[in-house]
């Protein structure tokens, strides 16, 4: 199979957004992981509290996936870059959960709330662009032990 290098660069923004809403990508492993937590969320949304764990696990697992993906797809950080608090895994489905709410649950809601519920989403995802610059860049590093919920 003839790949190209784009599938070893972590995606900007607007593809992430553009994923986490069901659009088509280029087969990106990060994008097909954010479009299925996403779609995950939604069918949280329209699933009892009880049923819901094997949702759940397979949330996780797409956080560890997208986590360990970045981890071969950044260069090593620098000594002195500052650690982020969350990993990116953490901050797609974070991404997935508010857009999984705003195109269901708020969709027959008032226009401001939609909209406000929309700015939310830009913040958290310039947030992103900005941590995946930083993580190019060396000046940024992931948390040690990202799985450690004390």
């Amino acid at each position: 199979m003839n790949r190209s290098g784009n599938d070893r660069v972590i995606p900007g923004k607007y593809l992430l957004l553009a994923a986490l809403r069901g659009f088509p990508h280029a087969d990106h492993p990060m994008l097909e992981a954010a479009g299925e937590l996403a779609q995950l969320h939604l069918a949280r949304e329209r699933t009892p509290a009880a049923e819901s764990i094997k949702i759940e696990r397979r949330r996780i697992q797409l956080v560890r996936t997208i986590d360990r993906w970045v981890t071969l797809a950044t260069p090593v950080p620098e000594l002195a870059a500052v650690e982020h608090p969350e990993t990116v895994g953490r901050l797609v489905d974070r991404l997935a959960e508010m857009t999984a709410q705003a195109t269901t649950a708020l969709t027959y809601a008032p226009e401001a709330v939609f909209y406000d519920a929309w700015v939310r989403i830009e913040a958290l995802a310039a947030g992103y662009q900005q941590l995946v610059e930083d993580l190019r860049h060396g000046i940024r590093r992931l948390p040690d032990d990202p799985y450690d919920d004390r």
